[in-house]
């Protein structure tokens, strides 16, 4: 049987960028191939954590790779070319390979495991969430005419759950209600950003993805041990910067 798990994060890796190239090429039978993907990553991910305790700790640190994975193909409603029958495919197959071997590693072979490596594979996954997630919802709005209460939403939904599968180790329950809370309301300035500036879609898409990432990353500001000042000031001011720039040099429609 531990041969067997051993194989699973390869195995579905593979099986699910196939599935998202076979989406590409069977756009008819969207949603139901890209639908399979995040469910067999969360199996997965059970079969391997079987053995040990299925907790909420569990499902959280699972939740960013799952929800990457969802987005991936919530994000396949606009992709084309290149996009969609290669980066989007590699990017749903890497991301389920990575989650579920540092999971077995977590497991198994706590020795070869890279101290947090989940938790810094979930951090690294979020301006991507935020990116397809806006990317999408804007473009719904604008190509097929769809209600602007949908990237309101999605932002909003996107951002409690980043936020809550994301919460520090030594948190509480309260501390992860607090932040999911906080996390709700900052995806839902993303959603009304996503509908009330005239910018083009990928702007949108990288503007929510650096707001919200940066967001996320204010929550490290307060738990110990803390940041040196010197980069708190660096980080900040890198932040406006790029959102400056972002807002500044973009064409406005």
């Amino acid at each position: 049987m531990i041969l067997v798990l051993r194989l699973l994060p390869f195995a579905v890796g593979i099986t699910n960028a196939w599935l998202f190239f076979l989406q590409s090429t069977n756009a008819a039978t969207y949603p139901y191939l890209v639908g399979i993907a995040p469910v067999l990553f969360f199996v997965a991910a059970v079969m391997i954590a079987k053995r040990q305790s299925i907790t909420i700790t569990f499902i959280q640190r699972m939740v960013p790779c799952t929800l990457a994975i969802a987005m991936a193909g919530y994000g396949m409603l606009l992709a084309e070319g290149n996009a969609a029958t290669v980066v989007i495919p590699l990017f749903a197959g890497i991301a389920s390979f990575l989650g579920l071997e540092l999971l077995f590693l977590s497991m198994y072979l706590q020795a070869s495991y890279p101290v947090n490596g989940l938790s810094h594979l979930n951090l690294s996954l979020v301006p991507v969430i935020f990116w397809l997630a806006a990317y999408t919802s804007v473009g719904l709005t604008v190509f097929i005419h769809l209600s602007q209460i949908i990237p309101i939403l999605v932002m909003t939904l996107t951002a409690a759950a980043v936020f809550y599968a994301t919460s520090h180790v030594d948190s509480t329950a309260s501390d992860a209600m607090r932040w999911t809370l906080l996390g709700a309301w900052v995806g839902l300035q993303l959603g009304i950003a996503c509908v009330v500036l005239p910018l083009t879609l990928p702007v949108h898409a990288t503007l929510a993805a650096t707001l919200g990432a940066f967001a996320l990353r204010s929550r490290r500001y307060g738990i110990a041990p803390l940041i040196p000042r010197k980069l708190f000031y660096a980080e900040v001011t890198g932040a406006a910067f790029l959102i400056a720039l972002l807002l500044g040099t973009s064409t406005w429609v």
